[in-house]
């Protein structure tokens, strides 16, 4: 309820907020948006700028209020307004006739309605799409898309999608001036079950007007008739739904007005131009203003009441704000009968001018969008032409197909005993591989209790300790600062060891993540040296022998400086001083080495399983750049050689 309530409240803001003039149009837009951020993130939110954008779809900000829904909808997963919204994106783009857009908005509203399995929105949007591409001349297109739509929904089993599709064809007949398959389609359309009241108002509306082009007046009366019906008799059983159904009870009586303006019956016209003049008003759409003026002037033109019938005319005129050019020029054509009937040959001669004038700039675009749609047309054509051909390649690729099919199904026989023969041998070596990896499950097994040993005894020294030091009141000063010493080893033994565990996780699975740039690797080997020189409170020399001046590689340079570090520099908590040399030369055109020699990697006796662990990072790390990680022997030495490729890779 307070939900309802507060929807109801926020409603009436953009409403007020609407109607405030605002000199600056960013201003209502601020305005919105403070009173979207003020609401909880619901439903109602998503319903208040969704109805904001409906009264202000003209405004070009209105697309800002459609991203803030689709995303809060998208958050909250409400699929039911997400279909909403894109559905509005649609309505946006084909109010501005934004064809590239409208293609896009159908295309995403198409994704999502498939996904929930609820079609309605995107057969209507599909229904606008194909009515406007053959308002536009390219009615075969529109005619062969409507059928692929009919078959879609078919296939989808929606009973309002196939009759869209229907109604789809049925507009694209009228365009193509088709005017008897476009009644049989709209029939096709009105046989259907289960039709709303909508629906079952819109395909009488087409009727009615596919009738009245092919001047068939009794059946355009009883398709009108059929409209009243169905509408009274919603308004009788609902008297509240009168202000609903105004505007549509207006198109009816002015259809009617259209057939006795036709054969000219002055009291049947004023009786239904009486009955409009209860439904209109001025804000009506711009089409129906110019109906309604248009048969009062043609009202006073039968009846001979001159006095009104130009300034009717001029309020027919004024309504088409250079809108439907071919009507308006139709208009002043038969304005300038009038004036020639009334005797003002003065005004007649003028008003035809100007429709002359006015009809040859309309023939000069009709001739240009004529010249358009035959040239689509020919693409139509030419593009079934090419299904045609394609059928038939199709066909010829076919039976040549079945031949070879049977060509290499006998070769096939042939070949089931040496299959046979190849699936023993790949059965024998698959059992040879799961021997190699139940032994690699063992390995693994010694590997995690071998860590667990070597995190479980500085472990245990560091819990030992700082129990002894929590609870033991008799230690001297030098023993508490051993012993913090111990557990301060312990612990960064510890970490190292976690972090080194982590980072060999890391490389094997392949998550490790790289930061690649370019470097010289000269330099870096001069600093990984410095950075040896320099470990506190031990004596160490490490002498750096390279030709190289520089040389720039694509290099990780915190990995690759952990890396030489990890083979230079002594392990934490030995303190005896030793020699190390390395040597930065070029293996080939392609690769440099580096051959280290006494490193303290592979002299510390104590901590085997850290050595073999770093030495893993190590090559897996190199691995990863193409390079290679080795241990060997030579002349009594023991050597690391690294290689790392100096061309970028990819």
């Amino acid at each position: 309820m307070k939900k309802l309530i507060l929807l109801l409240l926020c409603a009436v803001s953009s409403f007020s907020l609407a109607a405030t003039q605002a000199s600056d149009g960013s201003n209502l837009r601020d305005s919105i948006f403070r009173i979207y951020r003020s609401m909880p993130a619901d439903t109602a939110r998503t319903q208040f700028l969704k109805d904001i954008f409906v009264h202000n779809i003209d405004k070009d900000w209105s697309a800002e209020l459609l991203d803030s829904a689709l995303a809060s909808a998208i958050s909250m997963k409400d699929v039911e307004s997400e279909l909403a919204l894109r559905y509005e994106y649609f309505r946006y783009y084909t109010f501005r006739l934004d064809g590239e857009n409208m293609d896009k908005a159908l295309a995403l509203l198409k994704e999502v309605c498939y996904r929930s399995k609820i079609y309605d929105n995107y057969f209507s949007a599909l229904h606008y799409m194909l009515q406007l591409k053959g308002s536009r001349g390219d009615t075969e297109s529109a005619i062969l898309e409507s059928q692929k739509m009919c078959e879609e929904a078919i296939r989808l089993k929606d009973s309002r999608g196939i009759f869209l599709s229907y109604v789809t064809e049925g507009k694209a007949y009228v365009f193509a001036r088709n005017y008897e398959k476009a009644i049989e389609y709209y029939k096709k359309a009105a046989e259907l079950t289960s039709l709303s009241t909508e629906d079952e108002l819109m395909v009488h509306q087409y009727l009615t007007s596919a009738y009245y082009l092919f001047n068939k007046h009794p059946e355009m009366i009883a398709e009108l008739e059929a409209q009243r019906r169905i509408i009274d008799g919603i308004i009788k059983e609902q008297p509240a739904m009168l202000d609903s159904y105004r505007s549509k009870i207006l198109e009816i009586e002015l259809m009617y007005c259209k057939i006795y303006l036709a054969v000219e019956d002055a009291p049947n016209l004023k009786k239904h131009l009486d009955e409009a003049a209860k439904f209109y008003t001025d804000d009506s759409f711009s089409s129906t203003v110019i109906a309604y003026n248009f048969s009062w002037a043609g009202y006073y033109y039968i009846t001979k009441d001159w006095d009104k019938c130009f300034p009717q005319f001029e309020l027919t005129l004024s309504a088409f704000k250079g809108t439907q050019p071919m009507y308006e020029m139709d208009i002043r054509r038969i304005m300038g009968d009038a004036y020639a009937d009334a005797g003002r040959y003065k005004e007649a001669a003028e008003t035809y001018r100007v429709a002359v004038l006015k009809c040859d700039s309309i023939n000069k675009a009709t001739l240009r969008m004529n010249e358009e749609t035959v040239q689509a047309n020919y693409r139509i054509q030419r593009a079934l032409l090419e299904k045609e051909i394609g059928a038939k390649r199709f066909w010829q690729i076919a039976v040549g197909g079945a031949s070879l099919f049977v060509i290499l199904l006998v070769g096939g026989v042939l070949r089931v005993s040496r299959i046979y023969r190849e699936l023993a041998k790949s059965e024998r070596e698959m059992r040879e591989s799961y021997a190699v990896v139940q032994a690699a499950d063992k390995m693994k097994e010694v590997f995690l209790h071998n860590i667990t040993n070597e995190i479980s005894v500085p472990l245990h020294s560091v819990v030992t300790l700082s129990d002894s030091l929590c609870q033991r009141n008799d230690l001297t000063m030098e023993e508490q600062q051993e012993y913090s010493a111990v557990i301060r080893r312990n612990a960064e033994k510890l970490i190292d060891l976690i972090f080194n565990i982590l980072d060999l996780s890391r490389l094997e699975s392949g998550m490790m993540k790289f930061n690649v740039q370019e470097y010289d690797m000269v330099q870096l080997c001069t600093d990984a040296r410095m950075q040896a020189e320099l470990q506190e409170g031990i004596s160490v020399q490490v002498d750096f022998l390279t030709d190289l001046h520089t040389q720039l590689v694509q290099v990780d340079t915190v990995r690759f400086m952990k890396l030489l570090s990890s083979v230079l520099m002594s392990p934490k908590g030995r303190r005896e001083p030793y020699a190390v040399q390395y040597m930065l030369d070029y293996k080939s055109i392609d690769e440099l080495r580096i051959v280290v020699t006494n490193s303290p990697l592979l002299m510390d006796a104590e901590n085997e399983r850290e050595r073999e662990i770093q030495h893993a990072i190590n090559r897996l790390y190199l691995e990863a750049f193409q390079g290679s990680y080795q241990l060997c022997e030579e002349d009594g030495k023991q050597l690391i050689i690294i290689t790392y490729p100096i061309k970028s890779f990819s």
